[in-house]
């Protein structure tokens, strides 16, 4: 008759911790595969909203481009205070950028269709677009600028403006 043996307590016990060792590790892996997961998401919709409000606050400036345009070819000049160009619009929500820190536009008024294209219409003051304020130049083109490229088209947006001005003054 053969003997029965219960051994293998030893071995059954290093089985059960290497196997729930596995269990375990393979755990960890998923919930952490989940939060790296989550993190990139969250950056990812955080980034796109950025860029939506980016998207937006060009939006506006194109259609501020547009009502300018439209106010040019009814008056044969641009109007002469954002206030004009407001009532002109029907909607102040045009003038403000929706982005979080954003501000209402400034608008440079006096400027005329002999002026240079590259000079600034209206601008965003604050640089909450990345670092970066939106401009509407006098030709239509929509740009992000930082302050110190802003502060310097603005510059030389008001030069132009004195210069205009001074050879008027001297013609009359």
């Amino acid at each position: 008759m053969r003997e029965i043996r219960r051994g293998g307590t030893v071995i059954n016990i290093i089985f059960l911790v290497v196997v729930l060792g596995l269990l375990c590790s393979g755990i960890w892996w998923i919930i952490k595969s989940f939060g790296e997961a989550g993190q990139q998401y969250t950056e990812v919709l955080i980034e796109t909203k950025y860029t939506a409000e980016t998207v937006k606050c060009q939006t506006n400036m194109r259609t501020i481009w547009q009502n300018l345009q439209m106010y040019a070819a009814s008056n044969e000049t641009l109007p002469g205070s954002m206030e004009a160009l407001k009532e002109w619009s029907g909607d102040s929500r045009l003038f403000r950028c929706s982005a979080r820190g954003g501000s209402e536009y400034v608008y440079i008024p006096g400027q005329g269709g002999d002026m240079a294209p590259t000079n600034v219409v209206v601008y965003e003051p604050v640089p909450v677009h990345d670092g970066r304020c939106s401009v509407l130049r006098l030709g239509g083109q929509i740009e992000l600028l930082t302050p110190e490229e802003l502060q310097a088209a603005v510059a030389g947006t008001l030069a132009s403006l004195r210069k205009a001005r001074g050879s008027s003054q001297q013609r009359e």
